[in-house]
């Protein structure tokens, strides 16, 4: 047990992207991916989030060099499960705020769905597992709340929910009453169907559903 955690061995990785006006502010877009490391990669020794970071160096070119971000890397190790642990990577981007002319704000998607996808198939290759409708549903939430860490999943309401089979998607419009808008895409990469997009909304803001 003791030299598993001491190689910081995981078996298992959540790799959590946001975008906000700025490092002070709640993010507006979170990207979400759970990854299951290889055997081989697993058995070669202490977690390296390094090839990771790398994937995602695209991201912050696209938001014009990112000079403002936050990079926050964990380890969990449970003794009962012989020191293999669990990995944590989490990077918070400021985009900056859309002129007061309006503007260019970046959007992300695209190039962290590329990114996710790089990551996949790199590390965690595997055959891909449709989400039915409740486990989709029950998937989204715990998006929301694993990205707004300060919402109470039993005050979200389901206001829309749109299935795209044939790309292994579901979107869900969920809200906290007078309060928050999210939308939620299952399915963001292509053949993983537990990624997830969190977008959060203001009250007033009208957005069509997220397809591919």
């Amino acid at each position: 047990m003791i030299t598993a955690l001491r190689k910081g061995l995981v078996d298992g990785l959540r790799v959590i992207v946001a975008g906000a006006r700025s490092l002070d502010d709640v993010p507006h877009d979170v990207y979400l991916v759970d990854l299951a490391p290889t055997a081989g990669a697993a058995a070669e020794g202490r977690f390296d989030e390094v090839p990771y970071l790398e994937c995602l160096e695209p991201v912050l070119e696209l938001a014009g060099g990112a000079p403002s971000w936050v990079v926050d890397v964990s380890r969990r190790h449970r003794g009962d499960r012989a020191g293999v642990g669990e990995a944590h990577l989490s990077v918070l981007i400021a985009v900056g705020a859309p002129p007061a002319t309006g503007g260019w704000v970046p959007d992300l998607t695209p190039v962290m769905r590329s990114a996710f996808s790089r990551m996949v198939g790199q590390f965690a290759p595997g055959p891909p597992v449709a989400l039915p409708r409740p486990e989709a549903l029950d998937a989204a939430v715990a998006a929301v709340v694993h990205a707004y860490p300060d919402v109470d999943p039993e005050t979200l309401s389901l206001t829309d929910e749109e299935h795209h089979a044939e790309a292994g998607q579901w979107s869900f419009g969920l809200s906290v009453p007078g309060a928050t808008r999210f939308r939620v895409l299952l399915g963001l990469v292509p053949g993983l169907p537990g990624s997830a997009h969190v977008h959060r909304m203001p009250l007033g803001e009208v957005v069509d559903s997220v397809g591919p």
